[in-house]
């Protein structure tokens, strides 16, 4: 799956041409949607003056403990937990295959409860310590699974890397980096935005030094 394929369609507009247009059996996804979409801003702010840029408020810095996106946050909680609540205590017979495809798979709901628990402790824990603002898009993973993502693509079938195979995988990497070759990442992370800038190659010969 691609995080920005997923986003385009768990996105505001999607959802609010389908509460508009869809029938009263869209809604309820349309309601997921701009769920998930809100998500996804209060957890992408990467700078300042982005949410102003963009109009999307919750894009702006976390600045204190109060902030009104965490009450979102439980908000959030307390509908997927009431949807899956809802999905286990259904009258009729289902079976459990059948029951699982009405919610989100384990490692997603999962995911979010893990996210969500654990961005609601560490922001607070920073204010406490000093720092003045926080920029949530700074909690981003992506450029870790990019990373890492090449990595695996450089062991094929190895799970388990030796500190010898690693060391010379990190040295390939960095190297490519040094030639300035342009390497996207592939996967489900985000992509970051580099200049196009090809790599000149020359055939001319070089100067001969003299002894």
């Amino acid at each position: 799956m691609s995080v920005r394929l997923a986003a385009q369609v768990l996105s505001r507009s999607v959802g609010l041409v389908m509460q508009s247009y869809g029938s009263e059996e869209c809604q309820e996804t349309a309601k997921f949607i701009l769920y998930m979409d809100r998500f996804f801003d209060c957890l992408n702010g990467r700078s300042a003056s982005e949410a102003a840029e963009k109009k999307k408020p919750d894009l702006r810095p976390y600045t204190h403990k109060d902030d009104p996106r965490f009450e979102f946050f439980d908000e959030f909680l307390t509908y997927l937990n009431e949807w899956k609540a809802s999905v286990l205590t259904r009258q009729g017979n289902f079976t459990q295959i059948e029951k699982s495809k009405m919610f989100l798979t384990h490692q997603t709901f999962k995911g979010l409860v893990m996210t969500i628990k654990s961005f609601k402790e560490v922001v607070p824990f920073l204010f406490d310590n000093g720092v003045d603002f926080v920029l949530s898009n700074k909690f981003c993973q992506d450029p870790l699974e990019a990373h890492f993502g090449r990595h695996r693509g450089f062991d094929q079938r190895s799970d388990n890397p030796t500190l010898h195979v690693f060391g010379y995988q990190e040295n390939k990497i960095r190297l490519q980096r040094s030639l300035a070759m342009i390497i996207t990442p592939k996967g489900n992370v985000e992509k970051k935005k580099r200049k196009n800038e090809p790599v000149v190659i020359s055939t001319s010969p070089l100067k001969k030094r003299k002894l």
